[in-house]
């Protein structure tokens, strides 16, 4: 069961994610649709330093938090319930890596071993691949 400190910790990853440089690479990732395997090398492979610190601070926001979930900091299923931006994310990662498998390497294992155990974390990971 959840107590007042998990909900504390939930309040303050909400809080860091109203950042503005935060916001704006959370909303870049959330919208990128790339058009061809040289794009993402230019984003991934950081030719693009903007969209790569933007790529970097989106990805590993959400590695941060789901650590905490996985290290048992929070509660696992007040965090499943609140965390469906970050499973997009770790989803999206799959996805790329997929689609451009010699330009795409970034995976998010912290995330990736919560959806594999939670099923709250499970049935948004299946909506949202249905999306891709």
């Amino acid at each position: 069961m959840a107590s007042h400190a998990d909900a504390q910790l939930i309040l303050k990853l909400y809080d860091l994610r109203r950042e503005a440089v935060c916001r704006e690479a959370r909303a870049w990732f959330a919208g990128w649709k790339p058009a061809d395997g040289e794009e993402v090398k230019q984003v991934a492979g950081g030719t693009n330093q903007r969209l790569n610190a933007y790529l970097r601070q989106s990805t590993s926001y959400w590695e941060m938090a789901f650590s905490l979930v996985n290290t048992g900091a929070v509660d696992e299923t007040l965090f499943a319930k609140n965390c469906g931006e970050g499973v997009w994310f770790a989803v999206k990662c799959q996805h790329l890596k997929a689609q451009f498998p010699d330009a795409w390497n970034r995976t998010m294992p912290e995330a990736e071993a919560l959806i594999a155990r939670n099923a709250i974390a499970q049935q948004k990971a299946e909506m949202f691949r249905k999306r891709c």
